[in-house]
């Protein structure tokens, strides 16, 4: 296992801090969605794609300790970058009735269930554009050590 370990550069360590970004960007999605009827028809997808995001760093990190850089770990970067974007997109679609409700109009202002599914809302959106911040950057660099 060490050998394997000793393989992988530390850009590799990126994707998997990525993966653990967007499981806590995951957390954030599902607790503003609890309680009092602020929930979304989108956190099952919401959900399922931050699982496969863990699963592709995981993949990512796998992939560069054994084969090192090709072809199939920069099909992997895209793909995690992609889906921590896609989780934004649809954070985002699925909160809008509560942005609008609470920001943009005084219809939820001062209800406190409101504002609390809309300020997680936004904390998860923000912590999944870290997410995919972190992913992209680690996209620039060798994912597995030159061999010597």
């Amino acid at each position: 296992m060490f050998d394997f370990l000793k393989k992988v550069s530390p850009a590799a360590y990126v994707f998997a801090a990525g993966s653990v970004i967007s499981l806590i960007a995951m957390i954030i999605a599902a607790v503003s969605c609890s309680g009092e009827g602020f929930g979304m028809k989108q956190l099952p997808l919401v959900i399922v794609l931050s699982v496969a995001a863990v699963i592709l760093g995981v993949a990512i990190v796998f992939v560069s300790g054994k084969f090192g850089d090709g072809i199939l770990s920069t099909v992997l970067v895209v793909a995690m970058t992609l889906v921590t974007v896609f989780c934004v997109y649809a954070m985002i679609m699925g909160k809008s009735d509560v942005f609008g409700t609470v920001l943009f109009s005084d219809l939820e202002k001062g209800y406190a269930p409101a504002e609390r599914a809309c300020n997680l809302g936004i904390a998860s959106i923000i912590v999944y554009l870290i997410a995919a911040v972190v992913t992209a950057a680690g996209g620039f660099f060798k994912l597995a050590k030159a061999d010597k």
